[in-house]
This record gives C-alpha cells, sequence and structure tokens, in this order.
C-alpha cells in the first residue's frame, strides 16, 4: 500500500513538472539594445518580406519570436514566409497560432485571407478570404471605439484589410469588387493610398474593356504582354476569325459550286494550321496558328513566331493596320500617311511603323499622350490596355459580339 502511495507521488511529480515545462515554453532572450524588440524586428521583417528578401524577412521574425515567444507578429510573419514558399500547411499552422495568441493582432487575419488567396483551394476560397478581412474590419472598428490608444493602428488594419480584399477579388476576375475595396482604401489617404490607387486604376480599365471570357480575364492581369498573350487575344476577345469571316471583301466566282457551310470557317482554318518551329510546346500553339493562317499576325523572316516578345504599342498599331487592311481590302491604308509631316514629336515619319501608328490614332483605336502629344511607340502595352484597344477596334470595324 506504501509502495503503491509512493509511486503515485512520484508520477504526480513528473506530470507536475511535464505541465510546468509546456507551459512555460521556451525562454525569452536577453535584449540586446532599446531596438531590439519583437515590434522593431516584426516591422524590419515586413519590410525585407516586400521587398522579397525571405531569408532576410525570417530571421527577423525568427528573432522577433526569440525575444518574446508569446508575441503574435513573430508567427504571423513567419505564416507569409511559408506562404510566399508555398508551404501552406506550415502557413496556416503559424498565423492561427498567432491569432490564438492575440486576436487583437488584426494583421493575423489580414494574412490569413492573403494565404488562402495565394493558396485558392477549393470552389470557396474567395469567400473564405473575404470572411477573414471582414474580421479584421469588425474588430479594428471595435477596437477604434473601445481603445483610443489603438485608433490609428486599428484604422491602418482597416485600410489593410481592404486594400487584401480588393486583391483577393481582383484574383478572382471579380473586377466590381475589387473597385469598390480599393476606393474605399485611397478615400482613406493612408500608406496603402498610392498602391490602391494604381490596382483602382487597372481595374477600372478592365471593368471597362469588360472581357468576355476567362483567358481574357486572365491576361487582362498581365502588366506587360506578349506575342502569344495578343494572339489568344484577338481570338477570343477580338473574335478575330469572324471578323474575317464576315468582314473580309467577297471574290466572286461565276463557276457552279456547292453551297459552302459558314459554319465550317473555323474548322477549316484549324486544318490548314501553318507548322512554326518555335511554338511546338507553347501553351498558346492553337492560338498562334490559327491567327498566322489567317494572316492576323505575321512571322518573323526566319519563320518563327517569337511567342515570348513583348508587345510594344508600334508593334500593336502595325497588327491592327493589318487586320485593317485585310477586312477592308484597302492596301491603300499601307502608305496611306507615308511621305507626311510627323504629327507625333517622338515618332519621325520615316520610323517603320508611322503609317501604322497615325493610322491607329486617327481612326480613335490608340491615343497620343494629351499632354505632349508622344505617342510612346516603345513603351510595353499591358493585358488591361490592350483588351481596351481591343474594344475600340471593334467600334471601329462597327461589330459586336
Amino acid at each position: 500500500m506504501r509502495k503503491s502511495a509512493k509511486i503515485s507521488g512520484i508520477s504526480a511529480i513528473l506530470f507536475g513538472l511535464i505541465a510546468l515545462m509546456i507551459s512555460c515554453g521556451p525562454k525569452p532572450i536577453k535584449q540586446q539594445s532599446v531596438m531590439d524588440t519583437p515590434d522593431y524586428h516584426y516591422q524590419m521583417g515586413m519590410r525585407e518580406f516586400d521587398h522579397g528578401n525571405l531569408a532576410a524577412a525570417l530571421q527577423e521574425f525568427n528573432r522577433a519570436k526569440a525575444l518574446d515567444p508569446k508575441y503574435a507578429g513573430a508567427y504571423v510573419g513567419i505564416a507569409l514566409v511559408n506562404c510566399k514558399q508555398g508551404k501552406y500547411k506550415e502557413a496556416y499552422k503559424a498565423v492561427d497560432k498567432g491569432i490564438d495568441l492575440n486576436n487583437k493582432f488584426l494583421e493575423g487575419y489580414i494574412v490569413k485571407g492573403r494565404i488562402i488567396t495565394r493558396e485558392r483551394k477549393g470552389d470557396d476560397w474567395v469567400e473564405k478570404a473575404v470572411k477573414q478581412y471582414n474580421k479584421a474590419l469588425k474588430k479594428a472598428e471595435e477596437l477604434q471605439k473601445k481603445d483610443p490608444n489603438l485608433r490609428d493602428q486599428a484604422r491602418k488594419w482597416t485600410e489593410e484589410a481592404y486594400f487584401y480584399m480588393g486583391e483577393t477579388y481582383k484574383n478572382a476576375f471579380k473586377f466590381r469588387d475589387a473597385e469598390n475595396a480599393f476606393s474605399r482604401v485611397v478615400e482613406m489617404k493612408g500608406d496603402y493610398a498610392q498602391k490602391a490607387n494604381s490596382e483602382w486604376e487597372l481595374v477600372q480599365k478592365i471593368v471597362r474593356a469588360a472581357p468576355g471570357t476567362k483567358i481574357g480575364a486572365k491576361i487582362a492581369l498581365i502588366p506587360e504582354i506578349d506575342r502569344a498573350d495578343l494572339a489568344v487575344l484577338l481570338i477570343e476577345e477580338l473574335k478575330l476569325l469572324d471578323v474575317f469571316e464576315k468582314k473580309r471583301p467577297k471574290t466572286f466566282d461565276t463557276g457552279f459550286h456547292p453551297p459552302a457551310d459558314p459554319t465550317k470557317f473555323k474548322e477549316a482554318v484549324q486544318s490548314n494550321a501553318i507548322q512554326i518551329p518555335d511554338i511546338k510546346n507553347h501553351w498558346a500553339r492553337n492560338w498562334i496558328e490559327e491567327i498566322v493562317t489567317v494572316g492576323g499576325m505575321s512571322l518573323f523572316p526566319d519563320h518563327t513566331f517569337k511567342p515570348d516578345q513583348k508587345i510594344t504599342r508600334a508593334d500593336f498599331a502595325n497588327v491592327v493596320q493589318n487586320i485593317l487592311i485585310a477586312v477592308t481590302g484597302d492596301q491603300s491604308l499601307a502608305t496611306k500617311y507615308i511621305g507626311e509631316p510627323s504629327h507625333f514629336p517622338d515618332v519621325p515619319s520615316t520610323h517603320w511603323a508611322y503609317n501604322a501608328i497615325t493610322l491607329c490614332v486617327d481612326r480613335g483605336i490608340m491615343h497620343a499622350n494629351k499632354i505632349d502629344g508622344s505617342f510612346g511607340l516603345t513603351k510595353p502595352v499591358s493585358g488591361a490596355d490592350a483588351l481596351l484597344m481591343i474594344r475600340d477596334f471593334q467600334n471601329a470595324l462597327r461589330m459586336t459580339f
């Protein structure tokens, strides 16, 4: 009986020690300077993260955690790094730890929304991400009312929550919702206002351009499109095969032929696709073959298409000119402005694309700078700008789809 009691006593002591060790966790390291604080290292880690320096960011977050193992920001920062590296399981574990430690540190909810957005798992990922932002917004409103000391910080979290909510909607192609979220940030005139304004202008362009296909919406988000992207936009958004079928000048043959089936145009294009050596394994191969076959875009002298070559405004104008000539049959468009004084301070009339540029500006498909009249012929074309110009091109062709 005594032996059993003694064993029970020892067991109780051991369990007590284990429980004490678990509750205490790792001990904080000693602070080496007045600047050597968890908050400081968290802020520095976020700056490094924003600059893409993941190793340096992680080092700062781990230092914050070492200084205070119960500091929520350290885990939230570590979660961001894990997310960026595609380690979503570790990211969720870290961010949930941060939220559990301090549910008033609203960055945790915002970062969790960002992780859900990056992973995009399941059909309801948008709703799940927005739910996290709304949690942050609700708690920020409560903090502003209850704690005057946290009013400025709560306002910043509100701004941040709306900004990343806009990013989530944008990546889900819910452009009107993104527009509303970014506009809220711009109105707050805080730290995120400038970034939000750029995103707001982008989604406004996309809303005006109204991409009709999912792939068009994806390309609309590309800052600088390449030749493959343009080929896809012309086929899918301009409906170039339909344009050529309906608008190309008809030739008349008095000989008898069986009635042609107009629905077979696209099949005929696909069956006669040109073989192009540098697009064999390219994601846009089918669109490129179609557009080259019908003459919407040309090959280079070496018979390559160069699908990854970036499109400049001069390139875009030249493509539009070639399509206009093809659909109207008016070959004089190719030389209409040659020999006249230049309309643009940055484009000499001897430039290879001058005629195409002037044609596009005169037809309202492209526009010169309203301040100095320059065209910006070497500037890249974004997906959103390409879509807007394609819509103007459709208007010039007087076609709707």
